[in-house]
């Protein structure tokens, strides 16, 4: 018998060691028939398959959640549908999320998805993280600095770092490429003072794609 959306949101989850409430399924649920309702007419999102939205763009975003710590002030660059920002928020709601990209429809989007689920200490802001203006607003005052297939991993790195508090996280969500692209950016990683804290290997549920989550800290002077 075919699994229901509610079954494979609560299983998915599972499966990351994620624990969804019914409430928060609920709002995961809005959020599908959302994504495909605005994804039909302004291209939010290139998948329209359940199965493939709730394990490619929730239950993904729901992966480094462990690594963020409760009342955390988030930053998601290149967000989106709001991935994984809004997920994040959804299964941690003492998070305090800023959601920034540079598609003005997109960025309606978030905004949209915000009201309708009623979430708080959330914002979606309209920009590019490396423009001056929006450093000046908001760099350095992130605990979590976070982005899933925003540019190449230097580039994240670049361009996040700036954003975050001096005790911050970076975390890179990538592919089954992650280990070649820190070998790749190990100058990068000298340059910016930056320190691997972990990295995970993983399946999606359901899917069997690989994906790769990885956290840096700022090295110790």
């Amino acid at each position: 018998m075919k699994e229901s959306i509610e079954e494979i949101l609560y299983k998915g989850a599972n499966e990351i060691n994620v624990s969804l409430t019914l409430k928060e399924i609920e709002l995961f649920k809005t959020y599908l028939m959302e994504l495909k309702r605005w994804g039909s007419k302004t291209n939010i999102t290139a998948i329209h398959d359940d199965l493939e939205i709730v394990i490619k763009h929730f239950i993904d975003s729901l992966s480094p959640l462990k690594y963020i710590p409760q009342d955390s002030s988030l930053l998601d660059i290149g967000s989106g549908g709001g991935f994984p920002g809004i997920p994040l928020k959804i299964a941690n709601p003492s998070l305090d999320v800023t959601l920034l990209d540079s598609t003005l429809k997109k960025v309606n989007f978030q905004k949209h998805i915000i009201r309708l689920l009623r979430l708080n200490n959330i914002k979606a802001l309209h920009g590019r993280a490396e423009d001056k203006d929006v450093h000046g607003k908001i760099g350095s005052t992130f605990d979590v600095v976070i982005s899933r297939a925003f540019s190449g991993l230097g580039g994240f790195l670049s361009i996040g770092e700036p954003y975050l508090k001096r005790d911050g996280l970076l975390i890179a969500m990538r592919g089954r490429e992650a280990k070649r692209e820190l070998t790749d950016n190990e100058e990068t990683l000298i340059h910016l003072r930056l320190a691997v804290v972990d990295i995970v290997e993983f399946y999606l549920p359901y899917l069997s794609e690989k994906r790769s989550l990885i956290v840096f800290s700022r090295q110790s002077s």
